[in-house]
């Protein structure tokens, strides 16, 4: 099954300013979103516990959660999700305690 187009996001703090179809800064300036938690390649689990792990621990849907799979696949690793330090802490532990290789990285 071919990856899903891309999915529109905007993350808590953000607003969409519909005339310039930007994301924009809240009011204090930092979106606090400063944490990415990266999903590495392994050869032990099958794409079917990567992607349900990914649709568990983070709640993706299952297209994003698949693309997400295949680019860990092909190139060794992939962004899961970029969140608040402690978000991220939390959700890279749960994929560990599932048996998959993560780490979180500042962005």
């Amino acid at each position: 099954m071919p990856p899903s187009s891309s999915i529109p996001f905007t993350p808590p703090g953000f607003s969409t300013d519909a005339d310039a179809a930007t994301a924009v800064l809240d009011s204090n300036g930092a979106s606090g979103w400063d944490t990415q938690v990266i999903l590495f390649n392994d050869d032990v689990n099958t794409f079917e516990h990567v992607i349900a792990s990914l649709m568990d621990v983070f709640g993706h849907p299952e297209p994003l959660a698949e693309t997400i799979a295949l680019e860990a696949h092909n190139t060794g690793r992939a962004i899961a999700e970029v969140e608040p330090r402690p978000d991220a802490e939390k959700h890279a532990a749960a994929l560990l305690d599932r048996g998959l290789r993560a780490a979180v990285e500042s962005v």
